[in-house]
């Protein structure tokens, strides 16, 4: 018998990689999206959609009705708990689903961002739920190099605020394999992984490997945090975003994100990508 899923954030970069893997492994996929235009090619593959935003909870309820599962993907913003609790309040009322759920990195009362305090307190609504549950907290995205793209055409260079911090980032294509294991094939009950790629490496060691793996020179520019913000502002994600990645460009900068783990192996019995095979398949083809 198929399984039945709802995914909350359907058209973004985690989701988007989740869903043809639970279509493909046979399960009813349920979006939830704000327009349906936006995800009228998984509707073209056989996934159902429901329109609506977080403050619609009959839709969302409609939408979570029957299903055996929810993976529960919010944007990064001050409402997130606000649509967290929505998510879960339509997944309490149509039974009791294997709760999903996309955390952040580091999500603590004492987090240095307040994207990871506002996280943490989703956590704790999931795991208090009675729900069983599984909960992702994974490590910088590999793909948030896409932002550095139009300095790296023109210059050759990348403009970060991570000073030498080193980070054990993570390709999002691991993240999504994570899910879609855990959705389609259960287990992992009441348990919070991080997600972190094989190595911690600085980002004057990234800037070595797209040299070496793509015959160019190219260069990792410290920036001060200050100007971190700038850009952010700049590119219209608000004074709310620009404080949060300051805040996060700071603690990478001091060596918070300094670690490694086997989640990513131990959810999907495969090694994590490393940031050259990440470059040569993903990032190259965009420079």
């Amino acid at each position: 018998m198929s399984k039945k899923i709802l995914v909350t954030g359907a058209t973004g970069t985690v989701a988007g990689s989740v869903i043809p893997q639970l279509l493909e492994g046979g399960a009813t996929v349920h979006l939830y999206v704000r327009t349906k235009e936006k995800a009228k090619h998984f509707a073209d593959k056989g996934a159902v959609l429901f329109e609506g935003d977080f403050n619609n909870q009959e839709a969302l309820n409609k939408a979570a009705e029957g299903v055996d599962a929810v993976l529960a993907i919010t944007p990064a913003g001050p409402e997130a708990i606000v649509q967290g609790n929505a998510i879960l309040s339509a997944a309490q009322k149509s039974g009791s689903p294997h709760y999903v759920r996309l955390s952040a990195i580091g999500a603590a009362p004492d987090a240095p961002t307040e994207n990871g305090k506002l996280h943490y307190e989703s956590d704790k609504a999931v795991i208090n739920s009675g729900l069983t549950y599984t909960i992702l907290r994974p490590h910088y995205f590999m793909q948030n190099s896409f932002m550095s793209v139009e300095s790296l055409k023109a210059e050759g260079k990348m403009y970060l605020g991570m000073g030498d911090g080193k980070l054990g980032l993570v390709d999002t294509r691991d993240i999504a394999d994570s899910f879609a294991s855990i959705l389609l094939n259960g287990g992992h009950g009441n348990m919070i992984y991080t997600p972190t790629g094989p190595e911690s490496i600085s980002f004057s060691r990234i800037a070595e490997i797209m040299s070496e793996a793509g015959g160019s020179p190219v260069e990792y520019v410290p920036i001060p945090i200050e100007a971190v913000g700038d850009f952010i502002l700049k590119a219209g994600w608000g004074e709310w975003g620009a404080q949060v990645m300051m805040d996060y460009s700071k603690a990478y900068s001091e060596g918070w994100g300094n670690f490694t783990n086997d989640d990513v192996k131990i959810v999907t019995g495969k090694d994590a990508r490393s940031f050259k095979t990440f470059y040569e398949g993903v990032l190259s083809h965009a420079l």
